[in-house]
């Protein structure tokens, strides 16, 4: 957790910035809140922060006293510092200093979201920076490890870009020996659920040994590392060579579809675009990427080569927004048959759709998160989240067909789901499930404590003490929140009135479920129609 440090001498404003953010989701969680440069730089030696977001005017200390002195404690501190119109300037001499990121009263939640994602990523860069120099000092001795950790980081860094160095200087750091020509990547894949041995890793180590032998002839320099199950091949030759190395590959593939068959193993090769710089190198590997993601879509024993397929018609907002909503519902209510019905359902818009495969496992991949937030958001604790998430990650890397990849992704969660109902610890899923079920059948109804304690058989006070702990929400809340849903979807449609809207989830009072739908959506029902209907 990245830990977060609010000083500012209004409390109305240390408020406003607590709760306009959900800091959990974000990877975030505040240490402290202090209401001068004093305090807040005493919580600066005490919390050990990673984030300071303060006031450019305090007593005390004002901002940029409190900067140099925070520093001095902590150099790697980042800061967010909140300015007037007319500390404009003040707070632009800060950014000198090093400050992240400023904002401008009044303060909204976009703008506070985009400068701590802004913080986020400066340090997890930062991180990264240090976990590297570590590694590069331990095997500088090491020609090969240094060789390899220079692709490695390209592949796991990609974000980062390429080194600022020039070909000469990357070849005197890195023991290379590339010259100007062509570059780009392949990346060789083994799939399948062999029973027999070796291992795959095994076999990788085999291939690469004749890859290496193979490559030489027509390459000026060629480096290989073993990364997920997959043969990274980077290399560097002359333009007249590109019909050679590529019946080199074709030859490659043969050969290798031989060796691995009586494993019970396939093999793709991805084809990364040819680039004539090696600082392009990083959209050869993205291509490599892309091309071995479509083999779901392409089939696997082949050479594929990528081709950008129109983006962004999976992501179509009111679309998503359907399989979010149902999708949550159905995890919310523990419902099998639904999660599975939802799942399957973006199966088959996918199928219709012209998308490449890296678009189709990014999104199973966030569906795999939306559970896990949700599962939370519900307070249902699932042991082992953790290695769940790494597992699924694991089963999306490496599906080569699309049927196999949402089966891997409704095992996963509904695996997850019934072990959790079976846990004794998670007793009481089964009766909150039925909860939940009674107010999404009748939230359009008068229904009150007391009725929803009778169906299940607990008196209302019991219930009202247990719905709020098992959920983290009282009966009260969860009700509003499912009416609002329902109202968001009504007010799509153009001929329903808002009075008709207010009368179908449960209210008789327009003006109360006007109070009510602004707090949940921050916008008017008239508002909302008008930006979504």
């Amino acid at each position: 957790m990245i830990r977060v440090i609010i000083a500012d001498d209004e409390t109305r404003i240390c408020k406003l910035i607590e709760h306009l953010i959900n800091w959990e989701e974000l990877g975030m969680e505040i240490v402290g809140i202090a209401d001068n440069g004093i305090d807040a730089l005493g919580l600066v030696e005490k919390a050990h922060p990673d984030l300071v977001i303060t006031d450019i005017r305090m007593p005390g200390y004002d901002g940029l006293e409190l900067i140099e002195k925070a520093k001095a404690i902590n150099e790697k501190l980042e800061f967010i510092i909140i300015s007037g119109y007319e500390e404009f300037a003040y707070a632009q001499k800060a950014i000198e200093y090093g400050v992240k990121d400023y904002l401008c009263k009044p303060i909204n939640q976009d703008s506070l979201l985009k400068a701590l994602h802004r913080v986020k990523e400066a340090l997890k860069a930062k991180t990264r920076h240090s976990s590297l120099e570590q590694e590069y000092q331990s095997i500088k001795k090491d020609v090969g490890k240094i060789r390899r950790s220079f692709l490695h980081n390209l592949l796991l860094f990609p974000e980062e870009g390429f080194p600022e160095n020039t070909l000469a200087e990357i070849n005197q750091n890195y023991y290379f020996h590339f010259q100007d020509g062509c570059f780009r990547v392949m990346i060789i894949k083994i799939d399948g659920q062999g029973e027999a041995k070796p291992s795959t890793d095994e076999i990788s180590a085999q291939l690469t040994e004749t890859l290496l032998t193979a490559l030489s002839e027509v390459t000026v320099e060629t480096e290989i590392v073993l990364s997920n199950s997959s043969i990274v091949v980077l290399i560097n030759y002359a333009p007249e060579e590109k019909a050679k190395l590529e019946a080199v590959f074709v030859k490659l593939l043969n050969e290798y579809k031989g060796r691995l068959i009586p494993f019970g193993l396939m093999v793709t090769i991805g084809y990364g675009t040819e680039v004539t710089e090696l600082k392009a190198i990083t959209t050869s590997i993205t291509a490599a990427q892309g091309a071995i993601d479509d083999r779901i879509l392409k089939g696997v024993g082949r050479i594929i080569e990528f081709s950008q397929a129109p983006t962004g018609a999976i992501f179509n907002a009111d679309r998503y927004y359907e399989f979010t909503r149902r999708f949550t519902k159905a995890v919310e209510l523990v419902d099998h048959t639904e999660i599975k019905k939802v799942i399957n359902g973006l199966k088959e818009d996918l199928s219709r759709q012209q998308v490449s495969g890296s678009e189709i496992k990014r999104l199973v991949r966030e569906v795999g998160n939306t559970y896990y937030i949700t599962m939370r958001n519900s307070h249902l604790k699932i042991e082992d989240a953790t290695y769940e998430q790494t597992m699924l990650e694991h089963a999306i890397d490496n599906c080569y067909a699309l049927d196999q990849l949402f089966q891997e992704l409704t095992d996963q969660i509904t695996g997850s789901l019934s072990k959790l109902m079976a846990d004794k610890s998670q007793k009481n899923v089964s009766q909150i499930k039925q909860a939940k079920m009674y107010i999404e059948q009748n939230y359009m109804k008068n229904i009150t404590l007391e009725d929803l304690g009778s169906y299940l058989g607990f008196n209302s006070s019991y219930f009202s003490s247990f719905f709020k702990k098992e959920t983290g929400t009282s009966f009260v809340e969860y009700l509003s929140k499912v009416r609002m849903e329902k109202a968001k979807e009504l007010l799509k449609e153009p001929g329903l009135r808002i009075q008709d809207v207010c009368l179908m989830v449960g209210y008789n009072d327009v003006k109360y479920f006007t109070k009510l739908f602004i707090k949940h959506t921050g916008l008017k029902p008239n508002e909302f129609r008008k930006l979504f209907a």
